[in-house]
């Protein structure tokens, strides 16, 4: 009985030491269950899972990147340029009174405009050796006044609307809301599996810990960099179709509370700034977890920038806590030799 009870008590510690944001999150659940007014109604709960779908996207993206040891400043440019340029296609330009054309070319321009943001970033990262915050925050600052200044242009203004109801769908408009839903299981399935299940993946882990090391051993380094860029890329544009469909309007400003939960979703779900430890499963709870938190503290009524208090200190907790139970095991056979002695 004690061995059983000691063995379980084990699984859970490397459970928690593995995952803390686990217990965290089905703890926040069942209090937001029990005292946040109308979180448990079925109605809200499926508004829960549409708000988790782009994030998830979008942080799966950038789980490559930060295991990798970089990081991805223009995911939100990305969501904001593919979103105006997308709708303009749908809803002003000369292919808009034929949905059945407009819709799939939109689609295609905005995941081109993720690639394209992408495979820019991974250029200058690996030929002009340009630092990953460097090189994604300038992309960051032109792509988003591209978008800023074509939407003005175009529209009176700030947002394009006027966008063909077929393509709500993929935001999960009624009755369809299970579509961005399942697309972005899909997206973590095909992230999880890339990354756990190949050699690519593999390669993603071995850069992230000793980037040096792996290109001395013969790993191409660059390349896979500017993979990993173009992979965010995509997601970030993917993630922008659906966020256009939910909102049903193409807007400039789509993009500008985004990066802090996609960041935080990362971090708080337990993937390492440092590259080479984190996974989709960590991001998945992240995700989870920062969509509990926006969406109940939304129904308490508490504002945006309460809620970005709460998220710089959740972003500074995990990562101490991180670094506690890194170290948990090198203090506790030190306090073992000790008593020994």
């Amino acid at each position: 009985m004690n061995a059983s009870s000691s063995t379980l008590r084990h699984k859970l510690w490397s459970v928690i030491r593995e995952t803390p944001i686990l217990p965290l999150f089905l703890v926040s659940f069942v209090l937001a269950l029990l005292f946040v007014p109308y979180f448990g109604s079925p109605a809200n709960l499926q508004n829960y899972l549409l708000q988790s779908s782009d994030l998830l996207i979008i942080s799966c993206g950038l789980t490559f990147v930060v295991l990798n040891g970089g990081i991805d400043f223009s995911v939100t440019s990305v969501l904001t340029l593919g979103s105006v340029v997308g709708a303009w296609i749908m809803a002003l330009s000369p292919l808009a009174p034929t949905p059945s054309i407009s819709i799939p070319v939109a689609i295609a321009v905005m995941l081109g405009i993720g690639l394209l943001v992408g495979l820019v970033n991974g250029l200058a990262i690996t030929n002009l050796k340009m630092p990953s915050f460097v090189a994604t925050l300038a992309t960051q600052l032109v792509v988003v006044g591209l978008a800023v200044q074509f939407t003005s242009m175009v529209s009176k203004t700030s947002s394009i609307s006027g966008l063909p109801e077929a393509f709500f769908a993929l935001g999960g408009d009624a009755p369809y809301f299970f579509v961005p839903i399942l697309i972005a299981l899909c997206v973590w399935v095909f992230s999880w599996w890339l990354l756990d299940r190949t050699l690519f993946g593999k390669r993603v882990y071995a850069i992230g810990v000793n980037p040096k090391a792996s290109f001395i051993s013969g790993l191409p380094v660059k390349r896979t960099i500017v993979m990993l860029m173009v992979i965010s890329g995509i997601f970030a544009a993917l993630a922008s179709v659906i966020a256009t469909a939910r909102n049903g309007v193409g807007m400039a400003s789509l993009g500008d509370k985004m990066f802090l939960t996609t960041i935080a979703s990362v971090i708080v779900g337990g993937t390492n700034t440092s590259g080479g430890h984190g996974g989709m499963s960590k991001t998945l709870l992240g995700v989870l977890f920062i969509t509990l938190l926006n969406n109940a503290l939304n129904l308490l009524g508490v504002g945006w920038y309460t809620m970005m208090i709460v998220l710089g200190f959740l972003i500074a907790l995990s990562a101490i806590s991180s670094y506690l139970l890194k170290n948990w095991d090198a203090w506790s056979s030190k306090k073992g030799k000790k008593s020994d002695v």
